[in-house]
């Protein structure tokens, strides 16, 4: 073989090497890129069900004010004196509240 045809096999091997070495890399960097990607996608996820899950609390709290202001009067003085005795600790006009010191 002659030089210049060593040459030019020298130069078919070398880029042939790049393009392996370029593929590898661009290969390496996909997969990493994905993998970020799937856990991206997961905590994204987790974060969705989070906020649905919020988002039905929310809305049972607003059916339940809903069919407050829609109740009669009785039933809206019911449940300003339940708020008032469990929440604020109130009592009737008249009424003694016992209290257990012994913590028994």
């Amino acid at each position: 073989m002659s030089t210049k045809k060593k040459a030019e096999k020298s130069q078919i091997n070398l880029r042939y090497v790049v393009l392996c070495v370029v593929i590898l890399v661009f290969t390496v960097y996909s997969v990493v890129t994905l993998v970020d990607l799937y856990a991206q996608i997961g905590e994204k996820q987790s974060e969705l069900d989070k906020l649905n899950a919020e988002i039905t609390i929310q809305e049972i709290k607003n059916e339940d004010m809903n069919d407050l202001y829609n109740s009669s009067d009785e039933e809206f003085a019911d449940y300003i004196e339940q708020i008032a005795r469990e929440d604020l600790d109130y009592i009737r006009q008249g009424e003694r509240i016992f209290v257990n010191v012994a913590g028994d």
